[in-house]
C-alpha cells in the first residue's frame, strides 16, 4: 500500500500532497517510483519549500529544507506548475510539446534551477513521473 504522508502547513506543500495522491489514485502504476529519493522544491516567489521524502513505498511531504537532498527545484510557483504539468518523454519534459518546450527553456534561462539532475537522473526522471499531472 503506498501513502502520501502530508506533514506541512504550507500552500505549496498542500498542494503538492494532494497532487501526489491523486496520481497514485489515478495510476496505480506509479507506486513503482516511489524508491529512495530526498527532494526540495522551493517557490522563490512565495519564499516557501517543500521537501519530498519517498521511499519504502510511500512520500513523505513537509515543510522546509531537508539537511541532505539528490534534487533541489527552484523557481517561480508558475514555473513549478509548468515543471508538473509539462508532458514528459522519458521522464523529461518532452522537446516535441510547446509545454514541455517552455519548461525546458526556462531552465536553459536559469528561471527553473533543477540541481543534481546530472548527478542523479534516474532519480530525477522518476520524481518527475510521480509528479506529472500530464497523462
Amino acid at each position: 500500500m503506498t501513502a502520501v504522508v502530508l506533514e506541512g502547513e504550507f500552500g505549496l506543500t498542500t498542494m503538492l500532497s494532494d497532487l501526489l495522491q491523486q496520481n497514485l489514485v489515478r495510476e496505480p502504476s506509479r507506486a513503482r517510483l516511489l524508491r529512495e529519493c530526498t527532494a526540495t522544491l522551493e517557490a522563490t516567489d512565495a519564499g516557501v519549500v517543500t521537501t519530498l521524502q519517498v521511499g519504502s513505498g510511500r512520500v513523505v511531504v513537509a515543510d522546509g529544507v531537508a539537511a541532505r537532498a539528490h534534487l533541489r527545484v527552484r523557481g517561480s510557483a508558475e514555473r513549478l506548475l509548468a515543471l508538473a504539468a509539462a508532458p514528459l518523454r522519458i521522464g523529461l519534459p518532452d522537446p516535441f510539446r510547446a509545454e514541455g518546450r517552455a519548461v525546458l527553456g526556462d531552465v536553459l534561462r536559469g528561471l527553473l534551477r533543477i540541481e543534481g539532475l546530472f548527478a542523479h537522473p534516474l532519480r530525477a526522471t522518476r520524481l518527475m513521473r510521480l509528479l506529472s499531472a500530464a497523462r
